[in-house]
């Protein structure tokens, strides 16, 4: 019978191999740069996730901007790792076999695989290339990813609302948590509204109320209504996503 490798070896030989790995001048604060050397490698250590993002090399704009900030959101989940494949597409062409096995194309990019226990193959991701779509992605894919532009204590407190019949008590703590800890933070006010809404309304509010505050938003606002209705948008969407929590 195989002897299992015991997890402070694993652990020591995660670290020598990072530290082995080059690090490109484009790679994201908080991400892996695997290549063709390394990617299996990496991929092979047992009880880890990872997210790989298969992009050209040196990307730059809006979409590895959105990286960027994933990559910093992720850094708090256990045993969860960010990755990215930067593929040259001229030159000596590195990556290419890889872009090649995953059947890519330039015009593919950025691509996204979740590599977990249950999708060694890599499982791509297809949704919308934004923090909180990606986000959410990965929570309904069992990586324990916190909330965009939220505050987490009162994620806490929503979730244990949710699930404990809409007590009172977990309404008493938001409201506490929101005079107190965090009174300069006009969020926390909407936590507590929006909990108060959800009693008086139902389950269904914060999913109707998106809707409503989605087309506010579809018209002229003004960038300070805008961004009031964006944080708004953020704590509805925690609300929303009950079943991720």
């Amino acid at each position: 019978m195989p002897r299992s490798t015991p997890q402070p070896l694993i652990a020591a030989a995660l670290a020598c191999l990072l530290k082995m790995m080059p690090v490109a001048e484009a790679t994201a604060l908080g991400a892996l740069k695997l290549d063709n050397y390394t990617f299996d490698k990496i991929l092979a250590i047992p009880g880890h996730t990872y997210f790989v993002k298969f992009d050209q090399s040196y990307a730059y704009g809006e979409k590895e901007d959105t990286f960027k900030e994933l990559c910093k959101l992720a850094y708090t989940v256990p045993k969860f790792l960010m990755a990215e494949v930067p593929v040259q597409e001229y030159g000596d062409k590195d990556n290419d076999d890889l872009r090649e096995k995953f059947k890519l194309s330039k015009d593919d990019f950025p691509a996204y695989f979740l590599f977990s226990e249950g999708n060694k193959e890599g499982m791509r991701y297809s949704g919308a290339i934004t923090v909180a779509d990606l986000s959410a992605w990965l929570r309904k894919n069992q990586v324990k990813m916190p909330f965009h532009g939220t505050i987490g204590e009162l994620d806490d407190v929503a979730k244990r609302f949710l699930q404990g019949g809409l007590a009172d008590e977990h309404l008493d703590e938001a409201k506490k948590l929101a005079e107190g800890t965090y009174s300069t933070d006009r969020k926390a006010s909407m936590y507590v509204k929006i909990m108060q809404k959800i009693k008086e309304k139902g389950a269904e509010y914060p999913a109707t109320e998106m809707a409503r505050v989605t087309k506010i938003l579809e018209g002229k606002v003004t960038p300070e209504k805008a961004a009031e209705m964006n944080d708004k948008m953020k704590i509805l969407s925690v609300f929303a996503a009950k079943d991720e929590l």
